[in-house]
């Protein structure tokens, strides 16, 4: 399976049918089979194509609250919907701010190719700012069927809190697709620290797609990149492909096979105490 990740930088995001074009344009070069946008796409484009304006006494979550901010929503979704139907492949169409029952979340939705919801995870690790901001937690951690392959979607911040890869390791997971979003100009410990731990400590792969971009006045430069276990990457580095800050994408082709016989010779999850997990919030 041949997989893409994107930062945004270099996509026409001032109007829906460039950014459509683009998208369809690097996922066609590549021959992508899955494409993964990064957190807060909704609220770029949504600025950059002013179906976003907000004021200082009106943030994001506050504008996306009212019936303009849902019509915005609802018009990003279904844009997705139809760039994967197009393309015939998996999309997992960065985050939004959504309201349930009365409650704001972070939520990452990704799209299967006949252009249908397949799996929708909300945040479940939140920061002291997006607490501030009024958001909620999510509670449940979600397998979906990816070409043959199981998959699940990790949210913003969730990539830095390990329970969350081991959940998933030990649901079956195969490939986990993360759309972050790292404040700040990249440091490599701390984003090591997030996705490419997780893969090494239990043998999945990962698909990470980081922000690049300024959201009032914040920074985001994270560097994207597929991951892998150290021993079937290149130079035992854990990464099949790896960007810069302000690279537009990166792309890789993962090899399930060599993944499936490394689990094998060396079952990491096999030597762990999986009672240890049971009664987990998380369920």
């Amino acid at each position: 399976m041949i997989v893409t990740a994107l930062s945004l930088q270099g996509i026409n995001l001032n109007y829906l049918d460039s950014y459509f074009d683009d998208l369809s344009t690097l996922a066609k070069k590549h021959n992508s089979r899955l494409l993964v946008l990064p957190a807060h796409t909704a609220t770029v484009l949504g600025f950059a194509t002013k179906n976003i304006t907000t004021t200082v006494s009106e943030p994001v979550a506050d504008h996306l609250e009212n019936s303009s901010g849902q019509v915005w929503i609802e018009q990003y979704l279904e844009l997705h919907s139809k760039l994967a139907r197009s393309l015939d492949i998996y999309l997992a169409a960065g985050t939004l701010i959504e309201v349930k029952a009365g409650r704001r979340y972070n939520s990452a939705y990704c799209f299967n190719p006949a252009g249908d919801i397949c799996a929708v995870q909300r945040q479940t690790h939140l920061t002291r700012f997006e607490l501030e901001a009024g958001l909620s937690r999510g509670e449940e951690l979600e397998i979906f069927e990816c070409d043959n392959l199981k998959a699940g979607l990790v949210v913003c911040n969730d990539a830095w809190h390990p329970e969350v890869g081991r959940i998933f390791g030990l649901r079956g997971a195969d490939l986990l697709l993360h759309c972050g979003a790292q404040e700040g100009e990249l440091t490599c410990w701390s984003q090591t620290a997030g996705m490419w731990s997780q893969v090494q400590q239990n043998q999945f792969w990962a698909v990470e797609a980081q922000l690049s971009a300024v959201i009032d006045s914040r920074l985001f430069g994270g560097s994207s990149a597929v991951i892998g276990p150290c021993e079937i990457t290149p130079g035992q580095s854990g990464y099949l492909a790896r960007g810069y800050p302000h690279s537009e994408h990166v792309t890789a082709e993962i090899n399930e096979e060599a993944r499936r016989q490394i689990k094998q010779k060396y079952p990491l999850l096999k030597l762990l105490n999986p009672e240890a997990y049971r009664g987990s919030l998380i369920s």
